[in-house]
């Protein structure tokens, strides 16, 4: 619109489009920045991710205690949480997850497995990174199992802390003579010390005083050699044994010591021919007679 004096007449809607477009442009040609670059600027400051580690894969044997080592590290700051997670495998307790250095027991099963766990590294800006490993576990031979359940049974049980157990006898050595093998010289046979060990051990209200009633029954049923008349006692073995706690005798009946005493056709020659036998049947009543 013209009025008189020529000049075009703008309105103040027109006014303020034309006013923001021309700003609009010259921010765009100064590039908002000096340089005449229109792209943002980058921060140097921009965090960077942490580096992990959670250790190489491993090679064991079930039921072994198992420590790994992880780490991290955070090249523009510090870590400040470490979280290990098992992802795979059949379950273990992993005892402290939170910190770098964990320990757990590896799975026992009967053929090889695998059990994967993850390390996850948080820095101080809450940027995470992860790491796993491997542990395969193979199973244990019959050598091993039988070598862990001896170490086992030395650290738990009544007996662990108050019985010295004698080593092992070769088999064919425990069985070639009557008396058998008797490292300690205790006057008991190592085979039997170690058989009435693991059946007594864990039951209850078992002490030492019960162990040794024990070992002097079994003593009584093992024969001398070469065998002397009349110089076991039937009766006497008997009563002996009544006084064994309940729960141990149904661990260990009467019968399972005699068996495991006369074990051989030698043994059982020597005991009956050096044998008295109770002239009455054996009853509680019996011992109360004596």
């Amino acid at each position: 619109m013209c009025n008189k004096t020529g000049k075009v007449d703008v309105s103040p809607r027109v006014r303020k489009y034309l006013a923001v477009a021309i700003m609009a442009g010259l921010m765009t040609a100064s590039g908002g920045a000096s340089g005449g670059n229109s792209e943002p600027l980058l921060s140097d400051s921009q965090n960077k991710v942490p580096s992990v580690s959670a250790g190489p894969d491993q090679t064991v044997t079930e039921l072994s205690k198992i420590t790994l080592s992880g780490s991290g590290s955070d090249s523009d700051g510090s870590i400040a949480s470490y979280d290990w997670k098992q992802t795979s495998g059949k379950t273990v307790f992993i005892e402290n997850p939170s910190r770098p250095e964990i320990s757990f027991r590896a799975p026992k099963g009967i053929t090889e497995q695998q059990v994967t766990l993850q390390l996850t590294v948080t820095d101080n800006e809450g940027a995470t990174s992860s790491d796993s490993l491997v542990i395969t576990v193979i199973p244990m031979t019959p050598e091993e199992a039988g070598l862990a359940l001896e170490k086992a049974m030395k650290n738990i049980g009544n007996l662990a802390k108050v019985v010295t157990l004698p080593p092992h006898p070769d088999k064919k050595q425990a069985i070639a003579t009557v008396e058998g093998v008797d490292a300690n010289k205790n006057g008991t046979r190592d085979d039997l010390e170690h058989i009435a060990y693991q059946g007594m051990n864990l039951q209850k209200g078992v002490n030492l005083d019960t162990y040794n009633h024990m070992i002097s029954i079994i003593n009584m049923i093992q024969p001398p050699s070469p065998a002397v008349e009349n110089s076991i006692s039937e009766l006497a073995i008997y009563c002996a044994y009544q006084a064994v706690p309940k729960n141990v005798k149904r661990k260990m009946p009467l019968s399972f010591l005699y068996s495991i005493v006369l074990d051989t056709q030698a043994r059982k020659t020597a005991h009956y021919r050096s044998l008295t036998r109770s002239t009455h049947n054996l009853r509680a009543e019996s011992c109360e007679q004596t």
